[in-house]
């Protein structure tokens, strides 16, 4: 049994001792986006409004909201909060969901102590945050919205929102500004630095950091944001060897110096340095600390395929600078993992083994145990640390979240003949499946990919012959737009789809 399978049964047994709904991240986990003052515990369930009044006197707000602390009762008392159906449904299918697996996590377990003091009544920091600071971004990618995209909220000020239809035939708009700005999700129009969420994060910043063992920047692009190097700068002022740090990014910045002072800040937080903390050991003595910044960095990359196919998905992405950005963090920074974020769609399906041979290339190139040991010299006048070493790890990582909107690019919607796909990506996998030396694919990532084969068979099954008809109508309907607005051609890039559009076209 892996240790990431260990890992989830005893989440699981502890979970069930709970409540047969608990998880543990409605406490420790947290993903804000302070554009527009949302928060949900992690990226699954649907945003809802933090109460700025409260983060006058309590910055924590951003994360101890009214509605979390209710559903906190909730799974408490092993109800199952309904915002939290993309693990129930997938539970439902007989498989475990992200609550078990994040629950297991070594940053949730490390909060379980945290969890059973503050219960559903008080306010606890969180052990992983996300964050998005900022909607600049200059992708317009194919499933994203104006609210996490200025480059997608130009567009439709320019064109006006897609048209789509319901299952009652009646046209809808897709991506209408108005509408976002209804429901509260468009940027909250105050300059940056008026902001009142940002403004309360920083306040909540010095707190949090304390006792953070995650923390992820997420977009927009992350590197297009003052925020994002403010962060860096800061880890690398106050040193904390227990966090992991994380930006997902599109890789290919507008401007190329955004990528060289980003590497450049890389490069500084792997310098060693010594500091002294009492962090596990409080009131104990001094206890000096030689070492990088930060346990480790992770750049997520989002990628949902490779060559024309992906730049067509992510409307924006120069896939050739992608990969030669790939290539410049691995090769100049030595501490710096980069994991690849495959949006499952349906789009994803053509170029997935593709995809797959790109992760193996690149753990054949950066993650094998041929690296042997890196030792560097340092000055330690305390003489409390060996030397800083570098063993050989996995550098390169991917996942494969599955999207489950728009419904039109979800893979439940797709015809049962483009399963070979996947199929055929699992036999490669199982094919190279040796991770002795860090290159093969590992059992948990098989499984992963087979538990999105199962969920597109199982997810038709549950779909009613309507609805699958009308998403695949909206499918070729909304690609047809995008060709016009973008000067895109979807048959040229996805010649696999052309039975699926003459039929719905």
């Amino acid at each position: 049994m892996s240790d990431y399978d260990n890992a989830s049964d005893i989440a699981e047994r502890q979970l069930r001792n709970i409540s047969k709904s608990m998880c543990y991240a409605k406490w420790s986990q947290v993903s804000l986006h302070l554009t527009n003052g949302k928060t949900h515990s992690c990226y699954h369930p649907p945003t809802h409004s933090i109460d700025v009044t409260e983060l006058k006197d309590n910055p924590s707000a951003l994360h101890n909201t009214k509605q979390k602390k209710e559903e906190r009762k909730m799974m408490l008392e092993g109800k199952r909060p309904e915002g939290c159906s993309y693990c129930w449904k997938i539970e439902d299918a007989g498989h475990r969901s992200d609550r078990i697996h994040r629950s297991g996590e070594y940053w949730a377990q490390n909060s379980r102590q945290d969890i059973i003091k503050t219960l559903d009544i008080g306010n606890i920091n969180p052990r992983y945050v996300e964050v998005n600071f900022n909607q600049a971004c200059n992708f317009k990618c194919s499933y994203c919205s104006p609210h996490l995209s200025n480059t997608w909220e130009k567009e439709i000020k320019q064109h006006g929102p897609y048209n789509i239809i319901t299952t009652d035939k009646q046209t809808v708009m897709h991506n209408d500004i108005n509408h976002l700005d209804k429901i509260e999700l468009m940027p909250i129009k105050v300059a940056q630095d008026k902001n009142p969420y940002i403004e309360a994060f920083w306040r909540w910043w010095p707190e949090l950091y304390e006792t953070l063992e995650v923390f992820r920047m997420t977009g927009g692009e992350p590197l297009m944001d003052s925020n994002t190097f403010k962060v860096l700068d800061y880890i690398y002022e106050h040193p904390n060897a227990w966090l992991e740090v994380s930006v997902t990014s599109n890789m290919c910045p507008p401007k190329p110096k955004l990528m060289d002072k980003f590497i450049d800040k890389l490069q500084k937080l792997e310098e060693i340095q010594i500091w002294k903390s009492e962090r596990f050991n409080p009131g104990s003595g001094n206890h000096w600390y030689v070492n990088m910044a930060v346990k480790n960095f992770a750049v997520f990359v989002s990628l949902d395929g490779v060559g024309k196919q992906a730049e067509y998905m992510r409307n924006g992405l120069d896939y050739d600078l992608l990969q030669t950005n790939v290539q410049r963090i691995l090769n100049e920074t030595d501490n710096t993992t980069l994991t690849f974020i495959n949006t499952f769609n349906n789009l994803s399906l053509p170029s997935f083994k593709e995809f797959l041979i790109y992760i193996l290339r690149l753990r054949e190139q950066f993650s094998s145990d041929k690296q042997g040991i890196k030792y560097k010299d340092i000055y330690d006048p305390y003489n409390t640390h060996k030397p800083y070493e570098i063993h050989p790890r996995q550098r390169i990582w991917f996942d494969v979240p599955i999207l489950e909107k728009p419904v039109w690019q979800n893979i439940h919607t797709i015809p049962a003949e483009y399963e070979i796909y996947l199929e055929e990506a699992i036999d490669f996998m199982e094919e190279h499946q040796d991770t002795s030396n860090f290159v093969g694919f590992y059992d948990f990532e098989i499984e992963k990919v087979k538990r999105n084969l199962n969920l597109m068979r199982e997810g038709r099954e549950k779909l009613t012959e309507q609805e699958i008809e009308t998403a695949r109508y909206n499918f070729v309907k909304f690609f047809k737009q995008h060709d016009a607005r973008r000067g895109t051609n979807f048959l040229k890039t996805f010649p696999e789809y052309l039975r699926l559009w003459n039929n719905y076209g």
